[in-house]
């Protein structure tokens, strides 16, 4: 799969498409298409965001500005392929002074050392392939991955989730633009593939929404 497959998912993120993101994604699609409201991610970080804490695929930063982490003591590694997403959200969220590193999330993710949790928040659906291509995600945060680390994350469905006629068109039209590649992702197929690499697996729907999470990465354990 060359990096051009890559980039489809991440290739909507402009300056001014991030300017609109949390009105339209967060405010509209999340809401009334896929029938999940935006305080159900907030919550997840606010349960499972340890004091180091890395955000891979980071959008525009929204849940995690709204989660309340303590500014004294949290520190915060944000991942993403895209530029634009990067700088976006590490000016929403410079009281964190947060570090900010480009990479594929195909390839092992080093940023030099572990953390106490991981996020991955709506890149899973943007990236190619079918859930088992996906699973190389899992593999790649385990330079992150000391014992005790916590991943903990959200995906769109395309297959086995309850949804409308206008929520399936929306989504029909944005894998067909590309931006999103999650026809075939069910819940049964994220679970498989986290439990290869994880001996603590937790997947639940909500509304089009599978949350996870996900404890004792078998790589860092060895």
């Amino acid at each position: 799969m060359d990096v051009g497959a890559y980039r489809n998912g991440v290739k909507a993120y402009t300056p001014f498409f991030l300017h609109c993101y949390d009105l339209l994604v967060i405010g509209i699609f999340t809401r009334y298409f896929w029938q999940c409201e935006g305080q159900r991610y907030i919550d997840i970080y606010r349960r499972h965001a340890g004091r180091r804490h890395a955000d891979i695929g980071v959008g525009t930063g929204y849940f995690l500005d709204h989660a309340g982490l303590d500014e004294g003591r949290q520190q915060i590694a944000l991942i993403d392929l895209n530029p634009n997403c990067l700088r976006h959200t590490a000016q929403r969220l410079q009281r964190y002074v947060p570090e900010c590193h480009v990479r594929n999330a195909f390839e092992p993710i080093v940023i030099g050392g572990t953390v106490d949790s991981i996020c991955i928040g709506g890149l899973i659906h943007c990236a190619p392939g079918t859930m088992r291509d996906k699973g190389r995600i899992f593999d790649a945060i385990a330079p992150l991955c000391a014992p005790g680390t916590t991943l903990f994350g959200y995906t769109l469905l395309g297959k086995d989730a309850p949804m409308s006629w206008y929520a399936r068109a929306l989504m029909g039209f944005m894998n067909w633009l590309k931006v999103v590649d999650n026809r075939d992702d069910s819940l049964d197929a994220l679970h498989a593939e986290l439990s290869q690499r994880f001996s603590q697996v937790e997947v639940w729907l909500v509304g089009c929404n599978a949350f996870f999470t996900a404890k004792n990465h078998k790589d860092a354990t060895r």
